[in-house]
């Protein structure tokens, strides 16, 4: 009987051109590779190559076998695959959000409700964690729309609102709360890994300049050593005090608030359940 190992060499003679090149590129010898589709053949019981001077290449059935190697090959990883996610779903519970601020409230849950596993989380596209929920590699993805799609359940979850956080001299800390169009031409700190925020700034803060940054300490450095305005949010208080000297004022715009919505697949509707409502968080 063949074996997968066969298969990724007769995919690899068919990438490479020649047998010599195939086998530079598996590390074996030109006779240990030609030994080894000889037995193909004899499992196939057809000829694979055509036989030339000085020359070996794929016939019609070669080329058969190696358009259906790659499909064998292919779903062979894609079981490996999935069984490599079966068993990282026994001992971890994986998360995707679209926005970082509500896993810092979902996480300390799920440890708290489920001490044995290992909470795993990331921030991703809307339209991948859909594919990765739908797929097993998450548990629970975090998104800022409700999902319509057969098996998978959504609950409200957590409404994040956007604040300015400012030093107490600057012109715009007297205010009770303002609107983004407040901030054009201003220069503010920004943190770089902010999911769907992200969208927000590029399509409702073109008039400001922005000094990102891609560290999370060197961020919090930053705003310590600087006068600048940065963001923070609702979210943020929940996760970690507030700087001090800092004023921090509401956004009113409607793009400056986002609901986010819980989703899992039908089958850990209990996991869903037990995980408490944020909507109240302020």
């Amino acid at each position: 009987m063949f074996d997968l190992r066969q298969l990724e060499q007769l995919v690899t003679i068919a990438e490479q051109g020649t047998l010599s090149a195939a086998a530079r590129e598996l590390l074996l010898s030109q006779p240990a590779l030609t030994r080894s589709m000889q037995r193909l053949e004899e499992e196939f019981g057809v000829s694979l190559f055509t036989h030339e001077k000085n020359k070996v290449t794929l016939n019609e059935a070669g080329l058969l076998a190696v358009e259906q190697a790659r499909g064998v090959l292919g779903a062979a990883e894609g079981m490996k695959s999935r069984m490599h996610d079966y068993v990282r779903a026994q001992k971890t519970v994986s998360v995707g959000s679209c926005a970082p601020g509500p896993m810092w409230t979902l996480a300390p849950e799920l440890m708290r409700l489920l001490p044995e596993k290992t909470i795993s989380s990331e921030v991703g596209e809307p339209d991948a964690l859909l594919d990765g929920l739908l797929s097993e590699r998450y548990q629970i993805v975090i998104t800022d729309a409700p999902v319509e799609q057969e098996g998978v359940l959504c609950r409200e979850y957590v409404t994040e609102q956007l604040f300015i956080s400012l030093p107490p001299a600057h012109p715009l800390a007297k205010k009770d709360s303002i609107h983004l169009s407040d901030l054009d031409g201003q220069t503010m700190l920004l943190f770089s890994d902010l999911g769907v925020w992200g969208k927000v700034c590029e399509e409702q803060m073109k008039h400001i300049r922005f000094i990102v940054q891609s560290e999370r300490d060197a961020f919090v450095d930053l705003i310590n050593a600087s006068v600048l305005p940065n963001f923070v949010t609702n979210l943020t208080h929940s996760f970690a005090a507030a700087l001090p000297d800092r004023v921090d004022v509401p956004i009113l715009d409607p793009e400056a608030s986002i609901t986010f919505w819980l989703c899992a697949l039908r089958k850990n509707r209990k996991l869903l359940e037990r995980v408490p409502d944020m909507s109240g968080t302020c």
